[in-house]
């Protein structure tokens, strides 16, 4: 407390010293200081903007939002593929993207938890009838852990596994 009383009275003494000399200035002189300080100013605060807008970018990349807008960003750009290979395919899907979706969930909860529950993969296979139904699927799923439905297939299921998968895949013409 005592140290305050000293750093208060040093503050005091320069400011009071400081209007003293500001009054004694002639106005084209305090012209010149205000705009100096307005320079000043203008300065700290561009000074801060800039720190704050780095900052900024640390937080995305600390709180994990910039590496979610790349995963946003890569996974619209794979939709968009899909969405050509669809129309190239020449048939049409036999199911609503509604069903698609709900694959794509149903395979994603097989892969979300500890060890893959294979058989609800192979039954969410099993409904598809045709390779617009696979990339609709594909495109419905999406990369909500950074990875196509493909490259999660590869990464859940073991060698025996995935030779089922191909072969349900094979009936309707896909080839992973």
């Amino acid at each position: 407390m005592l140290g305050v009383l000293p750093q208060a009275a040093a503050t005091k003494l320069v400011v009071s010293e400081g209007a003293k000399k500001y009054k004694n200035l002639d106005p084209a002189q305090k012209q010149m200081v205000n705009i100096g300080g307005l320079l000043v100013m203008g300065l700290a605060l561009y000074a801060g903007y800039k720190m704050f807008s780095r900052m900024n970018g640390m937080i995305d990349w600390f709180t994990g939002a910039k590496s979610e807008k790349e995963r946003k960003e890569a996974e619209n750009k794979i939709q968009n593929q899909i969405n050509d290979e669809i129309s190239k395919v020449g048939v049409k899907p036999t199911i609503g993207t509604a069903t698609a979706k709900s694959i794509a969930q149903s395979l994603l909860d097989a892969f979300e938890y500890m060890g893959t529950y294979e058989e609800q993969v192979y039954s969410n296979l099993r409904v598809l009838k045709n390779s617009a139904d696979w990339l609709l699927v594909g495109r419905e799923y999406g990369m909500p852990r950074k990875r196509t439905l493909v490259a999660e297939l590869y990464n859940e299921l073991d060698n025996k596994e995935m030779a089922i998968a191909r072969s349900i895949l094979s009936k309707i013409g896909v080839t992973i």
